[in-house]
């Protein structure tokens, strides 16, 4: 199986050799696509791809992963997961591994980061997309837990029909300590809240400066079933993503005929004097 590992943490970041080394281990095909800096928080952004600026991609030596093809760009984890998909450095991957990031992706969080939204994207271009998170921690990180973990659950992962994208958080444990693996919800907060603590004016006095503070959630207080209480919990957590997925509503509001109305309704507008010109919005 061919791999593409990528990360938001950036190309030297101990997460993603880790997981690349685990990848070779299991005789896979592996090859590295990743940032060149850090990029948390660009959650499934494509940067510079969606201004058709061209992304420079130079070849990266990563000291641990001798013999492994690495590239650093300046992009985007999205980005790379589809630089990777489109064959920018060799045949398109079938599995994208997007980590191990440094810090849950738990709750609504995942909807900002750019490990879930490496994976995410894969899945949106053709192939699979599973994203490994465990905790943030000043002193030592079980990378390896992690990493054997995500392994673990990809030949599974690749024969599941139903799903294209996983997000998948690992308790800082060693593997003997994890309690097992779990389906989750996406908890309606992520690990850290964020919160406006001031504001204060530029030095020019032309604009204004917001500060933030950030603080952890209590886990107690999520949802028992949830992804933020369960991996607290010590559980692996798994939850499918869908990705981009419409949604149109059901009963009267989206009917046939509601809708027409609705254009009625804007033609009329427009025979008032006060109305917007013909190309404005409809009202």
């Amino acid at each position: 199986m061919r791999v593409l590992v990528t990360n938001d943490d950036g190309v030297d970041a101990p997460g993603l050799a880790a997981l690349a080394r685990r990848a070779v281990a299991a005789g896979h095909d592996v090859f590295v696509l990743a940032p060149r800096q850090e990029m948390s928080g660009s959650g499934a952004s494509m940067g510079s791809l969606a201004l058709h600026h061209p992304i420079e991609v130079r070849p990266w030596t990563i000291p641990t992963l001798n013999g492994v093809p690495a590239h650093a760009a300046a992009a985007t984890p999205a980005a790379c997961a589809i630089l990777g998909c489109l064959g920018a450095v060799g045949p398109p991957p079938d599995l994208v591994l997007s980590g191990i990031n440094h810090g849950f992706n738990v709750g609504r969080s995942a909807l900002h980061s750019g490990t879930v939204g490496a994976a995410i994207t894969a899945a949106a271009w053709g192939a699979k997309g599973l994203a490994v998170s465990t905790a943030w921690a000043e002193g030592d990180v079980h990378w390896d837990t992690a990493a054997s973990v995500a392994l673990d659950l990809s030949g599974w992962f690749m024969d599941a029909d139903d799903l294209r994208a996983l997000n998948v958080n690992v308790p800082n444990t060693s593997r003997g300590e994890l309690r097992g693996v779990r389906w989750a919800t996406l908890a309606p907060v992520g690990a850290i809240r964020s919160a406006i603590v001031g504001i204060e004016e530029t030095a020019d006095g032309e604009g204004f400066r917001v500060l933030t503070d950030h603080e952890s959630t209590d886990p107690a207080a999520a949802p028992q079933r949830s992804d933020r209480a369960l991996v607290a919990e010590g559980w692996v957590t798994l939850t499918g993503l869908g990705g981009l997925a419409e949604q149109i509503p059901s009963g009267e509001r989206a009917g046939a005929a509601a809708l027409a109305r609705l254009l009625e309704r804007g033609a009329s507008d427009g025979n008032r004097s006060d109305s917007p010109p013909a190309a404005g919005p409809l009202r």
